[in-house]
């Protein structure tokens, strides 16, 4: 590739994963550079940060992109169904197998095959995938023959791979096999400048006829101040959450989101001095004469106390009013 066309790679990785922040642009760098190879790779990241769409994007370019691309969850299936799903499995097999079997080695000829919760894999496997990537070849289950294979391998964890081997959960050589390229996802938490971002993308993915609501100020404050553990997966199902709630508004309000961050942000606010100054001001009392004063329009009641809908709903539930 050509300098130009480096750059070019960059700029569509961070269209992509909808990201501006250094954290990622360094890992888009090693994306880019390791998809012009044919090593392993080990992508580390926690649960919801994208681990297969990292995958996807090496696979994308890669030599080969045209060929197939399968991912496998090793922790969705047992140790008899994944050694089959993996290997296949010749008619006969075992009780229930009444006709042959293709694994995704055999499926992903030519193309990538993305094993996700590699340290799931039990040890006995283990050995087998082993084999795999020593000699390129492997036995259906219940097979004779051996079948040969070109598979690029991309593997993924959210474990540390060194600590399950030194427990003697996962095997040390297969560690050193497949952590030829090491990849981490920086954490949501760790690049929270793409809240935004990531935010408006996935609105856009369930716009309808009418315009897409916005975030408030207060509820994109309230997304800047949460830590997202489930990362990317958690700020998409929480966005889904606030359009349901949000059904017929232009705008997703902090009374939109759930209560978890809801009750975080409250939290916060707790702790803030300019919140301490405003609670001075605004008694219950206060808030309770000007509710009943306009009747409970709360447009009005914000507009009179000097504060917006969002911080009026956040005094309500503070002093149950």
């Amino acid at each position: 590739m050509q300098a130009k066309q480096l750059s070019q790679v960059i700029a569509e990785l961070q269209q992509t994963f909808h990201s501006q922040s250094p954290e990622m642009l360094h890992m888009f760098t090693i994306i880019q550079r390791v998809a012009l190879t044919e090593f392993p790779v080990l992508v580390r990241g926690e649960s919801g940060s994208g681990k297969e769409l990292v995958a996807k994007a090496i696979h994308d370019y890669s030599q080969r992109h045209d060929q197939t691309f399968i991912a496998i969850n090793c922790a969705a299936l047992n140790a008899n169904m994944l050694e089959s799903e993996l290997f296949g499995h010749v008619k006969g097999a075992f009780t229930g197998a009444i006709r042959e079997h293709k694994g995704v080695f055999e499926r992903a000829e030519g193309g990538t095959l993305f094993l996700d919760e590699i340290a799931e894999i039990p040890l006995e496997l283990q050995a087998k995938l082993l084999r795999v990537l020593e000699t390129g070849e492997f036995y259906r289950l219940g097979g004779e023959n051996a079948i040969k294979v070109n598979v690029r391998i991309i593997a993924a964890t959210h474990k540390a791979l060194r600590e399950e081997a030194r427990l003697g959960r996962f095997r040390q050589d297969l560690l050193y096999r497949l952590r030829v390229i090491p990849i981490f996802i920086p954490p949501l938490r760790e690049r929270k400048q793409d809240i935004a971002l990531i935010s408006e993308a996935i609105l856009q993915q369930y716009k309808s006829t009418r315009s897409i609501p916005r975030l408030t100020e207060a509820a994109l404050k309230a997304f800047m101040a949460y830590d997202w553990l489930g990362n990317v997966r958690e700020l998409k199902n929480t966005l889904l959450y606030a359009l349901t709630m949000a059904h017929d508004h232009d705008w997703i309000d902090l009374q939109d989101l759930p209560q978890e961050i809801i009750h975080h942000e409250l939290a916060q606010s707790v702790s803030d001095p300019q919140h301490d100054q405003e609670d001075s001001l605004i008694t219950k009392l206060r808030l309770d004469a000007v509710l009943k004063q306009y009747d409970y329009r709360l447009n009005r009641v914000a507009q009179a106390l000097g504060i917006s809908r969002s911080t009026l709903w956040r005094y309500r539930k503070k002093y149950q009013l």
